[in-house]
């Protein structure tokens, strides 16, 4: 009977083997892709409609239910951010109840300590601008008479300057000041939520096999997502240190009022992408203009720019990379997005959530990988594909984004040999699925 089965199965014949090894690279790729059906391996057009008509539905849920949403999103992601210090506590025998009580009550240092820090930074804000009512008023005038010199017809702006008196300024910053106070339903929901998700997660290695033995590549974009949320968190918190404190120092020395309260406000919009900036450096530049005029605004418009650029473009890519792995617009359109559904809570957690639902929709399964095209950058979608990243049959695992040291010597080979040596691996799989098929 064995016999009967070795005669029935073909051998490849040495010939053939030869021929396969004198192959260059450029040659087996052509076969291989020869050899690969090239038909629809993604979603037709039909069904993309399908897909973005449900996600306009569960849009639509998550913002009916955005009070809920979005704190618990939030704890998630901060449970993720923290997670690492509960298991290095359990690998030094820590048990694990006092390790989770740990890692509870340091991320609850930080929730408080920063609701403490928005206090006090923005609670002497109104008393400060009411001292500039006068001021605001002489300036008003001085830009109406500038305009009439220069010939420009003022009637409608009179009227919006009338409109946007100081003292509705000066009442909008103490609803602000009061909103902040009442943030105990927030602060409440995001505190017991991220109590559950600690104790939930702390130890997650049986669950974690039932996924990876069921849905591997859920597990794997899940694993990336944790990841890539982690970094985010880090690398921006602390940049976004580095930034306030620079911002800071150079406001007091401008002799500019309520520095250190727009340093932190420059800290909390760095949360935001691609219009955190601006959105960071209007207030202090109206600060200035009111307390010493036009030349003290555009120079802190100019420092700001400078102090953002040589640390957000020069410095900050050399420690991180592309952790997030979404390309500029996508990051801007996810802005506009989730801060429509889920409030102004979305447009701090507009990345973490797009990263979220990526991995869910689009990390997940091979055949939904295409979709990338539309996410990332030219430089990591070229990067992801040779490496075999969106090979359907025998896709390769992401290798996941890690904070590096510039500074630190180089060990063993660079990032750079170690993707080209993917790419023949990939070769390799392709010319044995090749082989296969002859057999």
């Amino acid at each position: 009977m064995s016999d009967s089965r070795s005669n029935d199965t073909p051998a490849s014949a040495p010939g053939d083997v030869e021929r396969a090894e004198e192959l260059t690279v450029d040659e087996t790729v052509q076969a291989a892709e020869e050899e690969t059906p090239k038909g629809n391996n993604g979603m037709t057009g039909i069904a993309i409609l399908r897909v973005l008509a449900l996600l306009a539905i569960a849009g639509i849920g998550l913002h009916s239910i955005q009070g809920v949403f979005a704190p618990v999103f939030f704890a998630l992601t901060l449970v993720l951010a923290i997670r690492p210090l509960g298991r290095f506590l359990i690998r030094k025998n820590m048990p694990s109840w006092l390790a989770s009580t740990v890692t509870i009550v340091v991320l609850f240092v930080l929730i408080l300590g920063m609701l403490g820090v928005t206090i006090w930074a923005l609670a002497p804000v109104p008393e400060t601008l009411m001292n500039y009512s006068a001021n605001f008023e002489a300036l008003s005038h001085d830009v109406l008479r500038w305009l009439q010199e220069k010939g420009v017809e003022t009637d409608d702006i009179s009227t919006y300057f009338n409109q946007v008196n100081f003292n509705a300024i000066v009442s909008w910053a103490w609803s602000l000041v009061d909103s902040i106070f009442s943030f105990g339903g927030l602060m409440a929901m995001l505190g017991v939520s991220s109590f559950f998700l600690t104790i939930d997660t702390m130890i997650t290695r049986a669950r974690g096999s039932i996924i990876d033995i069921s849905h591997s590549n859920l597990g794997q974009a899940l694993i990336g997502f944790e990841t890539r949320v982690r970094h985010y968190w880090i690398v921006s918190s602390f940049f976004g240190l580095v930034v306030a404190a620079i911002d800071g120092a150079v406001l007091q020395v401008m002799g500019i009022p309520l520095a250190w309260t727009w340093a932190y406000w420059a800290f909390i919009t760095n949360y935001i992408p691609n219009i955190g900036f601006f959105i960071g450096v209007v207030p202090p530049m109206l600060m200035a203009l009111l307390d010493q005029g036009w030349e003290s605004m555009v120079w802190v418009l100019v420092l700001y720019s400078v102090i953002n650029v040589v640390i957000q473009t020069f410095i900050q890519p050399k420690f991180t990379g592309d952790i997030v792995g979404l390309s500029p617009t996508v990051t801007f359109i996810s802005l506009m997005v989730w801060t429509s559904i889920v409030g102004v809570l979305g447009s701090i957690l507009a990345v973490p959530l797009t990263l979220f639902f990526k991995a869910l929709l689009v990390d997940s399964d091979p055949k939904t990988r295409w979709l990338d095209a539309f996410l990332v950058s030219e430089t990591e979608a070229k990067r992801r594909k040779d490496d075999g990243r969106y090979d359907i049959e025998d896709p390769a695992e992401e290798e996941l984004p890690h904070l590096t040291n510039p500074l630190a010597p180089r060990k063993g080979e660079s990032v750079s040999r170690r993707r080209k040596r993917t790419k023949p691996a990939a070769i390799s799989r392709q010319l044995s699925r090749k082989i296969t098929r002859k057999k």
